[in-house]
């Protein structure tokens, strides 16, 4: 054992841990930190959290960012109302709340009454709401706080009537699928991820979900088991039971065959059971209502970009609703004889109204280049809600009528509000391959490429389908209105442009999304915006792996780098919590030579190197992250401290009582905010002290690329 680090960072022993990978020693020298049980490692984090907090808080800057801040997030917030039985449900949050409160009202936007407030069980506000799901009546309300981010949830049932617990329904043990109420509310469908280890829930491997029906008023003990595929131990059940209550459907992904299969049961049908009607491809499925011709659901099977589908649920016959079209189908909600589908055309939000034979009727103008986050429809309303924002302005919440077409604001959280005036740009990159990808610079409007260079930030996902769209965010307007420059890439591995936009940067083609990464923040050089010594990297979770393999590769591109909640181990992600999941997007070190050898070159914990010099890093991850385990970020970080020339600069920020990053609350997302802008300002040349110029401030606009005005 030895111990080594940074001149003035705590001291980190090492192990003499090898691992074996089909001949290919590879050593672990900090595979310790990855006892979240350990009073050491809790010695060790604490040492490194302190550390880190004293140089973040002699960070320049820091009085001025916080308060615009603490503006910027201390905003009102609404969701879209949710109908049920006649009731509406919402989140709301005054501005002044650490979480929001649900409410329910018999309008949909009225006050009505608070039916949930988890502000009084934590008063540091790191408790929050994690889901709640009324039943079609809207009399009973299936709910789960969420305790110190983490995503484990304990569903509870409420009377709305009386607003009491029913003392029988308290369930342990649940994650990520909510609750799939029964037509007649006697009962509902839950996920059950029976834990590995009951004593080490935070980092110990979860196991396979299994599809669980309570009845209320019943112990769990009691619960039926409705599905499970114990000889596919990574095939986890997504539910949902349509509006009527007659179908059951269930979508199965397998993340380690990387297949979805569809089952469906007949809940008017006593006795029946589950049948598979189509069978395990590489398609995504997705179900969105039920009519008498058959079953809708939102597919890419035989359209990489998306499709409508009528799904025979006896014969699993399948006919096309809706076509593939030229920009990617994101999903489709059912209202009172109408269809909404949701689109992404170069990463921007477009809706579209259809009747329920598929065929267009219109399309929903929306404010300006933006996304659409929530969409809110019923079978039984005319009315659809959606919650709009853009890098320009926070979210407002809209109104449409499905019979008449109109639209009309119902809720804006900047009313009043002096706001910068942001630009957006779109510009195209060209990849290492030659692949063309958009990316959005967000900047002021007298910030510009030619009068660079500028204090910029390239942040950028790139895995899972997920699609990285404008959204409005307080940290971005905040960076931009000091004269900074926050551009967004849009990287192979998301699902900006479909299934082989996704395909094209997973597995043994993750180097894509690393490429694309590189090419953007050349494109931002070459064209004036900015330079090496004032570009930082910046991205949370597997944007996170992003950021440690980019910095990594390409050292000598970036003043700072600023990886948040980042998978960093690529060989052993899949021994944690529900690592297991990403073996479709990312592949298995174990599984075979070949997946080894793709995952180990851009495995960022292994590819840190003696005497490289490194961006200035701040690693950033939290206690409670039972997603992506902290222990990718402290051995990430341990080792860059081992192998950097004195003189760099790489420290660890934990975040206490705090998980992958739901559930946050305010005061907490200001801190983490302050430090990460505060950091990046800092090694980038960003002053957050000096005055803004002349126009900074005023209204929004849009200029550029593919901008909607």
């Amino acid at each position: 054992m030895s111990s080594s680090s940074l001149p003035g960072f705590p001291q980190t022993r090492t192990v003499d841990q090898v691992d074996d990978f089909f001949g290919t020693a590879v050593p672990d020298p900090y595979r310790w930190l990855e006892d979240q049980t350990s009073s050491e490692v809790g010695d060790w984090v604490r040492a490194q959290a302190e550390t880190a907090e004293r140089y973040l808080q002699g960070l320049p800057g820091r009085d001025r960012l916080t308060a615009r801040l603490r503006e910027l997030i201390a905003l009102p917030s609404s969701s879209a109302p949710v109908p049920h039985g006649g009731r509406w449900f919402r989140l709301t949050n005054d501005g002044s709340q650490q979480q929001s409160v649900l409410r329910m009202s018999e309008e949909p936007m009225g006050a009505g009454q608070v039916l949930l407030d988890p502000n009084p069980a934590a008063p540091d506000g790191s408790t929050a709401i994690a889901a709640a799901v009324a039943d079609r009546t809207g009399s009973l309300l299936a709910w789960s706080y969420q305790e110190a981010g983490s995503d484990w949830c304990r569903w509870r049932v409420r009377s709305i009537e009386s607003g009491a617990d029913l003392p029988d329904d308290d369930l342990r043990w649940a994650k990520f699928v909510q609750p799939c109420w029964l037509a007649d509310s006697s009962g509902f469908l839950y996920a059950l991820f029976p834990p590995s280890d009951p004593d080490d829930i935070y980092s110990s491997a979860a196991g396979a979900p299994r599809l669980m029906l309570h009845r209320i008023g019943t112990d769990q003990a009691d619960d039926e088991l409705v599905f499970e595929l114990p000889d596919q131990p990574t095939a986890s059940p997504w539910p949902w039971i349509d509006h009527q209550g007659r179908w059951l459907v269930v979508v199965v992904d397998d993340p380690a065959a990387d297949t979805r299969s569809v089952w469906v049961r007949d809940l008017d049908r006593p006795g029946s059971e589950l049948r598979q009607v189509v069978e395990p491809s590489g398609a995504q499925w997705a179900f969105v209502t039920a009519l008498p011709a058959g079953l809708v659901l939102h597919t890419d099977f035989e359209a990489g970009r998306g499709r409508l589908v009528l799904l025979d649920p006896s014969s699993g016959a399948i006919s096309t609703l809706v076509a593939e079209r030229e920009h990617l189908l994101l999903g489709a909600s059912a209202g009172a004889g109408a269809l909404v589908l949701s689109w992404l055309a170069d990463a921007r939000s477009l809706l579209t109204v259809h009747d329920l034979a598929g065929a267009e009727l219109r399309t929903v103008e929306l404010p300006g280049l933006g996304t659409v986050s929530e969409l809110s429809a019923d079978e039984d309303s005319d009315l659809m809600h959606l919650v709009f924002s853009s890098f320009q302005a926070p979210p407002v919440v809209l109104r449409h009528e499905l019979s008449t077409g109109r639209t009309s604001v119902v809720f804006d959280a900047a009313a009043g509000l002096e706001l910068p005036a942001i630009v957006t740009d779109q510009i195209w990159v060209t990849s290492a391959d030659g692949t063309r990808l958009p990316a959005f610079v967000v900047h002021r409007a007298d910030v510009t490429a030619g009068n660079g260079p500028h204090p910029c930030t390239l942040y950028g996902y790139g895995g899972f389908y997920v699609s990285v769209t404008p959204e409005f965010s307080p940290g971005i307007a905040a960076f931009v209105e000091a004269g900074g420059v926050w551009v967004v890439a849009t990287l192979r591995g998301g699902g900006e442009y479909g299934a082989q936009w996704h395909d094209a940067g997973r597995r043994d083609r993750k180097q894509n999304v690393f490429d694309d990464a590189i090419a953007t923040a050349e494109e931002l050089i070459a064209a004036g915006w900015t330079t090496p010594d004032r570009l930082a990297l910046n991205g949370g979770s597997n944007g996170g792996l992003l950021v440690g393999a980019v910095m990594t590769q390409r050292p000598e591109l970036f003043a700072a780098a600023v990886p948040q909640v980042g998978v960093m181990d690529m060989l052993r992600f899949d021994r944690f919590t529900i690592g297991w999941a990403w073996v479709a997007d990312y592949g298995q070190a174990s599984r075979s030579k070949a997946e080894f050898d793709v995952l180990h070159a851009y495995s960022p914990y292994h590819r840190l190197r003696p005497e490289v010099r490194y961006p200035a890093t701040l690693v950033m991850t939290a206690d409670h992250d039972d997603r992506v385990v902290p222990a990718h970020s402290f051995k990430f970080a341990a080792r860059l401290q081992a192998v950097s020339p004195p003189g760099s600069v790489a420290y660890l920020r934990v975040q206490y009582s705090a998980g992958h990053g739901q559930g946050k609350s305010r005061s907490t997302q200001i801190a983490e905010r302050t430090d990460l802008l505060a950091f990046i300002g800092h090694h980038t040349g960003l002053d957050f002290d000096t005055p803004d110029s002349e126009g900074a401030r005023g209204g929004a606009q849009l200029t550029g690329g593919r901008a909607l005005d």
